[in-house]
């Protein structure tokens, strides 16, 4: 491996959450090539990333606030949660976004052709707002694939392209990760930071 190539890969930074599943495997394939994971995190959250990154009260209120305007697409009544902890997980995930570029996620499933499933879908729902790049990878064995969020069209799929990592981006997904799922992290770093 050249020292280029060594220098470029420390100049990225993979936001994430620490938990198990999609965010463990970017942070673990990411270890590979050198890549620092930021985990964020909360009180009393158990997770196990190497880097956490324990948000504030306030930090967590800033959260909050971008969960709401994400409601107003999802349509599942964050207000309505009534377990702190669960609103916490779901705040947190604006720090992967808000510092990130673009986000990378593994999904199971898409609700609409303009929403994602489960608490990923959150994210990705906030990165739409705040018109970053997004990206899916769906791990259905029949028509799965990396797909694209487009302005009005909804999630386009990439057509077996593989898409290229910003510096800082937020790596997220299901806890249900796939040999499909991890198969795509590892294909995305190697087009990344090839040897």
């Amino acid at each position: 491996m050249t020292e280029k190539l060594e220098t470029e890969k420390i100049n990225y930074t993979c936001h994430s959450g620490g938990c198990a599943g999609s965010d463990m495997e970017w942070e673990n394939q990411c270890n590979n090539y050198g890549i620092k994971t930021i985990a964020y995190s909360f009180y009393n959250h158990k997770q196990d990333g190497k880097n956490p990154k324990v948000l504030t009260v306030e930090e967590l209120e800033e959260g909050y606030s971008k969960c709401r305007i994400a409601n107003k697409s999802l349509k599942r009544n964050f207000d309505g949660i009534i377990y702190p902890y669960v609103k916490n997980l779901l705040a947190r995930n604006w720090f992967q976004v808000k510092n990130s570029e673009a986000v990378f996620a593994i999904i199971n499933k898409f609700l609409t052709q303009d929403t994602v499933a489960g608490g990923t879908g959150w994210a990705v729902q906030m990165a739409i707002d705040c018109d970053k790049p997004v990206f899916v990878y769906y791990q259905d064995n029949m028509c799965g694939g990396w797909f694209r969020y487009m302005p009005v069209a909804g999630f386009e799929s990439l057509r077996g392209e593989i898409p290229t990592l910003t510096k800082n981006f937020a790596g997220i997904g299901t806890r249900e990760i796939t040999d499909n799922g991890k198969r795509a992290i590892k294909e995305i770093l190697e087009k990344n930071f090839k040897v």
